[in-house]
């Protein structure tokens, strides 16, 4: 067995080591209305989440020439410099494994364009249709049924709650109630922050 010096071993102080091995789950925001991106920085931020606000397709090319990816990033369409289909493949070639398209229209080509560019998932939230509800801190603990996840994952594929509905055989009432108490449990009414806090939680991957 090898001996130590006892006199050359540093220990470090607790709150260092804790330091050192706490990580936390960081985000970016693409987002050209200023508005729309501050609240989801502060619906991020309430989630204790590091988030990276950034406002045009640009500067995430920068951006990812100088860093490493974050964990999940949330693109809002449009963006004020091109198309984001080139963006997406070009942050998915660079490892970008969670990238999240939130869109105002519920066109039907271009969520399976962005699909078909290995976007993380689609959702279509028409402008306006914000949550005003506040946003809570979500409970690790929270349990959703097998159908809550059902529809969860269906909403984060972008998919309407007509078409959830039909594909589940659900009426659109019975979706809405579904999306309810996923908004409670998760602490949250927007379709952004559930995803991105089923995210976080594990309830999709």
């Amino acid at each position: 067995m090898q001996e130590v010096d006892v006199n050359n071993v540093v220990v470090l102080p607790t709150s260092v080591r804790q330091d050192t091995v706490r990580t936390r789950v960081t985000t970016m925001i693409v987002c050209a209305d200023p508005g729309r991106a501050a609240s989801l920085d502060s619906a991020m931020g309430a989630m204790g989440l590091d988030t990276t606000v950034l406002a045009a397709g640009s500067q995430v090319r920068e951006y990812a020439d100088r860093h490493s990816p974050p964990d999940t990033c949330f693109i809002v369409t449009p963006l004020p410099d091109g198309p984001v289909l080139p963006l997406i493949r070009m942050l998915r070639s660079r490892g970008w494994h969670k990238v999240i398209v939130l869109s105002g229209h519920a066109d039907a080509r271009a969520v399976h364009a962005a699909l078909l560019a290995d976007v993380r998932a689609v959702i279509v939230q028409p402008d306006g249709q914000q949550s005003a509800q506040p946003t809570a801190r979500p409970k690790g603990s929270a349990h959703l049924s097998e159908r809550e996840l059902e529809v969860l994952r269906m909403v984060a594929d972008g998919q309407t709650n007509r078409i959830v509905g039909e594909k589940l055989g659900l009426s659109a009432l019975t979706v809405k109630s579904h999306l309810a108490r996923i908004a409670r449990k998760l602490g949250s009414g927007d379709r952004a922050q559930m995803v991105a806090t089923a995210i976080r939680n594990g309830y999709i991957r």
